[in-house]
């Protein structure tokens, strides 16, 4: 067994935190050179190199991103054991952190109430909704227990585990006329004005993989779906939608499918690290992986 102190994982972690070895050694009220020595224990009986010290400020490396996550569960462990042992919180809850898409948080998560809100767990949810790439930075960075998005290629290999949760699709549409009909026609004009997701956001790298285009007549580029759904439904072009984001609007006839442009499927996911967490996490984990994959994310 490791002959790790606690007060090391403290360390760490407040290091992870603040990215400076100087302010770090301040808050944990010790001189930096007994700080660094720390660091450097910790390393030592781990095996392992955490701190890229190379560079300014500095960053944690693979491991060390990963270690985070198991210092973190550790730390948590100990306190809510002695807070048990005490007295003062036998009937506490642990806080899962999740991270997602703000479309997947709304689409997808209350569809797994049972296995978030399972009363058998004791646990909390703190949820933190952002752009795709913004939420799967904080699982890589150690920052969340659950990430929950779209298809990644980086988080499908170790040192990540990864559960597959369901299908979307994004479907091309546009808006109608006062007679229900379709405002544009793909069918008989390639020049119809488009509305297209810019190429470094996450819808707009899954449409070039899939080879899907519109027309080369863009009228204007964004990340944000419902932006681009606003001007769609104003009438200022066609667009790819993501289903769970247009169903009330198919359902009322506001919008209708382009049929001449196929459908590009999202395939929906929760990752973690495989670094062991909290009890309370890995009973989460256990009740997600007996979930069927969800067939329609919008239904």
């Amino acid at each position: 067994m490791k002959n790790i102190e606690t007060k090391w994982l403290q360390d760490f972690l407040i290091l992870a935190e603040l990215q400076n070895f100087s302010h770090a050694a301040t808050v944990r009220n010790v001189t930096q050179p007994a700080f660094s020595r720390r660091i450097k224990s910790l390393e030592a009986e781990l095996g392992l190199v955490l701190i890229d010290r190379s560079k300014s400020p500095i960053e944690l490396t693979l491991c060390g991103k990963q270690f985070k996550t198991t210092a973190q569960s550790i730390i948590h462990q100990i306190d809510e054991e002695v807070s048990r042992l005490a007295g003062s919180s036998f009937h506490g809850r642990h806080t899962v952190r999740l991270s997602s898409a703000h479309s997947v948080a709304i689409s997808l998560l209350p569809k797994l109430h049972s296995c978030l809100f399972n009363q058998k767990l004791n646990t909390s949810l703190s949820v933190d909704a952002n752009e795709v790439d913004d939420a799967v930075e904080l699982l890589i960075d150690g920052k969340c227990d659950f990430l929950f998005s779209f298809y990644e290629d980086r988080l499908q290999v170790a040192p990540y585990r990864s559960i597959y949760l369901g299908r979307s699709f994004l479907y091309c549409v546009s808006a109608v006329d006062e007679s229900g009909n379709t405002l544009y026609d793909l069918a008989n004009n390639d020049d119809v004005p488009c509305l297209d997701y810019t190429p470094e956001s996450y819808m707009g790298r899954a449409l070039h993989r899939a080879n899907a285009k519109l027309t080369p007549n863009t009228v204007c580029s964004s990340s944000m779906t419902d932006f681009i759904k606003a001007l769609v439904l104003q009438g200022k072009g066609i667009s790819w939608l993501p289903d769970y984001a247009i169903k009330e609007e198919l359902a009322s006839g506001q919008l209708k499918i382009l049929t001449e442009r196929e459908p590009v499927p999202l395939d929906l996911y929760v990752y973690r690290y495989y670094s062991k967490l909290h009890s309370s996490c890995e009973a989460m984990w256990n009740e997600l992986s007996k979930v069927s994959p969800i067939k329609e994310l919008n239904g």
